[in-house]
């Protein structure tokens, strides 16, 4: 098996060099073994429009654009088994809720706290991060009991590993699989002695690091398969330790691991391909300013010059004040003559700012689109079906029934 590692700064087309040789694997064989290639879910829609562009391709039968969890549900599906029962976020939550019940004097730490509302979700949290990293019970009670660990943070993960524990145990009395655990069971299904899984190709973009559970997925289905391409955004191939604050540090662990992984599969010779710095065929080939930016990333002393023009930093309080101050530019750009389609508000974690966007857009009559899941429990029906219930359950009571007509 040959595998490619390609790496480039961005805009140094990755993506256009994967999507030409899926488009000449096609044009040269229409029908043969599926091509994979492997984005996060949210740019799959965006790579299938991408490589239909081209009107040297009208269509496609061969390839599968695929999430890590799509890729399992496939490989369940060539492999000709049907997927596990899996028991999803809101099943994990309810059952934790029973577990802190019963366990509750059990605690050592979480005693206090496992009544309170909510606790019961933040624990499903740690718990879908605990096994992202493949960390078991028995692992983090060893954690535990080493030597000079808090005594603090030992209760916390004992608690944690007993309350694992027994979900484990919950789930394999009923013969279930967490939804987390999905990537694990497919490994084991490519595992199994005799499976027979032919694949044309496989290429891997958009990706800055990888959970264990998504690096042992693509190693092992990679044994399956004659090439592979990875593509990482790092304008160089690293070489010796980086410090933990450097701008490339996750990446360069990244391809440190993924490079390790591909090399412990037998017979595989792994390659490194840098595609160069070329202004006039990048992606920012037609905006300076963002290419100016994108060169010199790593050195911010160097962003002065003609970037004073195009690009302004502003250093403000706090959430709130940063949304005032991009909702006051946007009204700004649209005034001088703009459009609000042409808008994008990028955040680097929406959790503390979903309440001031919609807040403070809507006071002045911005139209947008959050990109968040809501919560259903508090959309209008289903409050009000809940109060109405209540309502009737508990006699008529005047805040039940009140509530109930309150809803929209």
């Amino acid at each position: 098996m040959q595998a490619r590692l390609l790496l480039g700064p961005a805009g140094s087309g990755k993506t256009f060099r994967c999507l030409a040789e899926i488009r000449a694997a096609l044009a040269a064989e229409p029908d043969g073994p599926p091509l994979l290639f492997i984005a996060p879910k949210q740019a799959t829609y965006q790579l299938e429009r991408q490589l239909l562009a081209d009107p040297s391709l009208p269509g496609y039968t061969r390839l599968q654009i695929l999430s890590f969890e799509r890729l399992a549900r496939f490989v369940f599906t060539r492999l000709g088994q049907a997927p596990p029962r899996m028991l999803n976020e809101r099943g994990r939550v309810m059952v934790l809720r029973g577990l802190l019940a019963r366990k509750r004097n059990q605690l050592k730490l979480f005693r206090a706290s496992a009544r309170l509302t909510g606790f019961a979700q933040h624990l499903s949290d740690v718990l879908r991060e605990l096994q992202r990293q493949q960390m078991t019970p028995e692992s983090l009670a060893e954690l535990a009991e080493r030597d000079g660990v808090p005594e603090g943070l030992a209760s916390k993960l004992q608690d944690l590993a007993m309350l694992l524990r027994d979900y484990e145990n919950w789930l394999r009395e009923r013969k279930l699989e967490d939804a987390e655990r999905l990537l694990d069971v497919a490994v084991k299904a490519l595992q199994t002695p005799q499976t027979a899984l032919e694949l044309g190709g496989i290429w891997v973009d958009g990706f800055a690091e990888f959970s264990p559970q998504e690096l042992n997925l693509l190693g092992e289905i990679c044994t399956h398969v004659s090439r592979v391409t990875v593509a990482l955004c790092i304008d160089h191939e690293p070489k010796g330790k980086i410090s933990w604050l450097s701008h490339w540090s996750v990446i360069r662990q990244t391809y440190q691991e993924c490079r390790k992984r591909l090399a412990d599969i037998p017979g595989c010779t792994v390659a490194t391909e840098v595609l160069p710095r070329r202004a006039d065929h990048s992606r920012f080939s037609v905006a300076r300013p963002l290419q100016h930016l994108e060169e010199r990333w790593a050195v911010p002393e160097k962003f002065a010059g003609e970037l004073n023009s195009s690009v302004r930093v502003a250093s403000c309080e706090n959430p709130e004040t940063e949304v005032t101050l991009a909702a006051r530019e946007i009204l700004r750009f649209v005034r001088a003559g703009g459009r609000y389609r042409e808008i994008t508000v990028l955040a680097r974690r929406l959790d503390g700012y979903h309440s001031f966007v919609a807040n403070i857009f809507k006071r002045y009559e911005i139209p947008f689109f959050l990109d968040r899941r809501e919560v259903v429990s508090h959309h209008p029906l289903a409050e009000l079906t809940r109060n109405a219930m209540r309502t009737v359950a508990y006699g008529w009571d005047r805040d039940d029934w009140f509530a109930a007509l309150r809803r929209d």
